[in-house]
């Protein structure tokens, strides 16, 4: 069986979040926390040459409210309108 790889972008990712998280008002967008952890590293060719480098993994993916719009923000009331408003009667359509 073939892996399948699916990618969103970050605007697709706030967006499936804001939906997830039924958000139907304000200016939304993707936030990563990461942790990096300094260390050292011995070289491949081993000679036991030993190299300083980082770790660096994902502790999680979120969404944060932001006042002031860019091109990574998400109006979620253009995306997720309220049940009976009138954007949410225009996507119906």
């Amino acid at each position: 069986m073939t892996a399948t790889t699916l990618i969103n972008s970050p605007l697709e990712l706030t967006t499936i979040l804001i939906r997830h998280h039924g958000i139907h008002r304000g200016l939304w967008a993707l936030t990563v926390n990461f942790h990096v952890e300094g260390t050292h590293f011995c070289a491949s060719h081993g000679d036991g040459t030993s190299l300083p480098g980082a770790l660096l993994a994902v502790q999680g993916i979120g969404i944060r409210e932001v006042e002031v719009p860019d091109a990574l923000t998400v109006d979620a009331a253009a995306v997720n309108p309220a049940p009976g408003s009138k954007a949410s009667a225009i996507v119906a359509m």
